[in-house]
């Protein structure tokens, strides 16, 4: 097992707990943000004039032509299993994460650019030495160190781990918590439900 994920060990077994506990309290509103033109960034709940727009943490996947998302799969298995045990990951996390992000669609690409399983963006992916974001190893095995890297930075907090994989880290310090962003709050109950789904998969 990876070292850098040790505590994802000790957490694993709350994930199930989370699930049903997580967010509970959160609201659901839609957040708008604008930038003005000296480039700073404003968000709000209530926009006050026409130039806000619906804030969208990764933006909306596109699938290829006639690809459909799916919420099971079992072609990524191998990859998913060698890239948890390499880096210290839960495999049924892992796979949580690309139902959630591209529907198991490796050619998937959001309209901000996130591309491939795990919807990696440009600038992540070369600061994980991903080459090519659309082959599912280099992918999944970035996404995994990408995911590792946020469980370690938010220790025995799964929920603000995926909310920073979804939103990023610098919003969940920025908000002390799960952003509000009806996205994140979506993101992290619907891949805290398809952990139990997938755990089975990798007994």
């Amino acid at each position: 097992m990876g070292v850098s994920c040790v505590r994802m060990r000790r957490a694993a077994g709350l994930l199930v707990a989370l699930a049903s506990l997580a967010l509970a309290h959160a609201a659901d509103a839609q957040i708008w943000v604008y930038r003005d033109e000296y480039g700073r960034t404003y968000f709000t709940d209530s926009p006050q004039h026409e130039g806000y727009e619906a804030y969208k943490p990764k933006g909306t996947v596109r699938h290829r032509a006639g690809v459909k998302p799916r919420l099971y799969a079992r072609e990524f298995d191998n990859a998913i299993k060698r890239a948890s045990v390499q880096h210290g990951v839960s495999a049924a996390l892992v796979k949580a994460i690309i139902a959630a992000e591209s529907g198991f669609d490796p050619q998937a690409v959001s309209d901000k650019g996130a591309r491939g399983l795990m919807q990696l963006m440009p600038d992540t992916a070369e600061s994980l030495g991903v080459d090519d974001a659309l082959d599912p190893w280099q992918n999944i095995d970035g996404g995994t160190r990408y995911l590792c890297a946020m469980i370690d930075r938010f220790p025995g907090e799964i929920e603000l781990a995926l909310a920073a994989y979804n939103a990023g880290p610098a919003k969940v310090a920025q908000f002390q918590g799960v952003p509000p962003y009806k996205e994140t709050r979506g993101y992290v109950k619907r891949v805290l439900s398809y952990y139990k789904r997938y755990h089975a998969d990798f007994r």
